[in-house]
């Protein structure tokens, strides 16, 4: 009894990180129409997807840490190559994760970058 007591919890728990994470994102539409979809909301579910807000400032995520570089003025002439370089192939003695070429999709890439460059 206490096992399926304490894996309704969990799912609980799950539902609601979902529901915060939706409207962290920026509406309560968890799954945007493909009419309503942009590049820039897509890129927004990406960067909040893997984790990008918690070592970057970047204003248009409403995102605020103290790790990695302040977007917006780290991306300032920036092109979109270089920026998918920082993303895919970062310095190896740096904090950036070095395996986001196996975890982000080239869309995901590609959606994340014109999300980022939006902010120039």
């Amino acid at each position: 009894m206490r096992a399926t007591t304490l894996a309704a919890g969990g799912l609980a728990c799950a539902g609601a990180a979902m529901t915060i994470a939706a409207f962290a994102a920026g509406g309560d539409d968890p799954a945007p129409t493909a009419a309503r979809a942009t590049p820039a909301r897509d890129g927004l579910s990406v960067f909040v997807a893997q984790g990008c807000g918690s070592c970057h400032t970047f204003e248009p995520a409403n995102s605020s840490a103290p790790i990695g570089p302040d977007l917006e003025v780290a991306l300032v002439g920036k092109s979109r190559d270089d920026v998918k370089r920082a993303i895919v192939a970062p310095p190896r003695n740096g904090p950036m994760p070095e395996d986001f070429a196996t975890r982000i999709s080239p869309p995901e890439l590609e959606q994340l970058v014109t999300f980022l460059l939006s902010a120039q």
